[in-house]
C-alpha cells in the first residue's frame, strides 16, 4: 500500500512489474457537473427514471415497473491527500462503484421518457407519484480508497488507469487482504473467489510481501 500519494511514482519506478497498488485520498476535480441537487458538486452523475403502471389483459391488471437511464455525464478527477494529485480513469466498472454514489430523488415530471409506453392502449399509470427521477453522484471530497492499475500517461503523469475496487473509507492493506480471506469462506469455496480476484489478490499479497 503507498501511504501517500506523493510516493506512487518511486513506487512504480522501483517495481515496474508490480502496477497494482492500494491508495487513499479525496475525490478532486477542477470541474463539476450539473447536478438536479445545486448543492452537490459532482464529478459524475447519472440520472434515472422510473414509473409504475398497470397493464391490462385477458386475466386482469398487472403492476409493472419501468426504467430508463436518462443521462450520464462525467469530468476528469483525481484522488488527493494533501501531498499530491493523481488522475483517475476507467472507474464505473469497479467493483464497489455504485456503493460510493450519494443518490438525489426529483420530483421533475418524467413522463416524457415514456412516451413509447404510455402510448399503449392497454397501460395506465397508476399513480403519478410513483413517476420519479433520481442521480447518482461521485461527490467532490468523498473519501476512498482505490485498488488499481497505476501508470502514467501520454503526457508522463501518474494515473490510476483502472479501477479494480474501491471503497468509500480508508483500508489498510491487511484488513482490505483479511476481508476478502473472510469472504471467501463465506462463499464456501475459497479457490473460486480468489480465481475470480485474480490479478488483484496477487498483487496485493506482493505489496503486503514487501511491507
Amino acid at each position: 500500500m503507498v501511504d501517500e500519494l506523493k510516493g506512487l511514482g518511486e513506487f512504480l519506478e522501483t517495481k515496474p512489474l508490480n502496477n497494482t497498488v492500494v491508495v487513499f485520498g479525496t475525490v478532486g476535480s477542477t470541474s463539476t457537473v450539473e447536478t438536479m441537487c445545486k448543492s452537490a458538486l459532482g464529478v459524475f452523475v447519472e440520472e434515472t427514471a422510473t414509473v409504475t403502471y398497470d397493464r391490462r389483459n385477458c386475466v386482469g391488471l398487472i403492476r409493472e415497473h419501468e426504467s430508463t437511464l436518462v443521462n450520464r455525464k462525467e469530468v476528469s478527477w483525481y484522488l488527493e491527500d494533501g501531498t499530491a494529485r493523481v488522475n483517475v480513469t476507467n472507474y464505473q466498472h469497479a467493483k464497489g462503484f455504485d456503493d460510493i454514489l450519494r443518490t438525489y430523488s426529483s420530483t421533475v415530471p418524467v413522463s416524457k421518457h415514456f412516451k413509447r409506453l404510455l402510448s399503449v392502449e392497454e397501460i395506465t399509470i397508476c399513480d403519478p407519484d410513483s413517476c420519479e427521477s433520481w442521480e447518482d453522484v461521485l461527490e467532490i471530497g468523498t473519501p476512498l480508497t482505490i485498488v488499481g492499475g497505476a501508470g502514467r500517461d501520454k503526457d508522463g503523469n501518474i494515473t490510476i488507469r483502472h479501477v479494480y475496487q474501491v471503497f468509500n473509507k480508508r483500508i489498510e492493506l491487511k484488513k482490505l487482504i483479511s476481508n476478502m480471506e473472510s469472504k471467501s469462506v463465506n462463499y464456501g469455496n475459497f479457490s473460486i473467489y480468489f480465481a475470480a480476484m485474480g490479478m488483484v489478490l496477487l498483487a496485493l499479497s506482493l505489496l503486503q510481501d514487501d511491507d
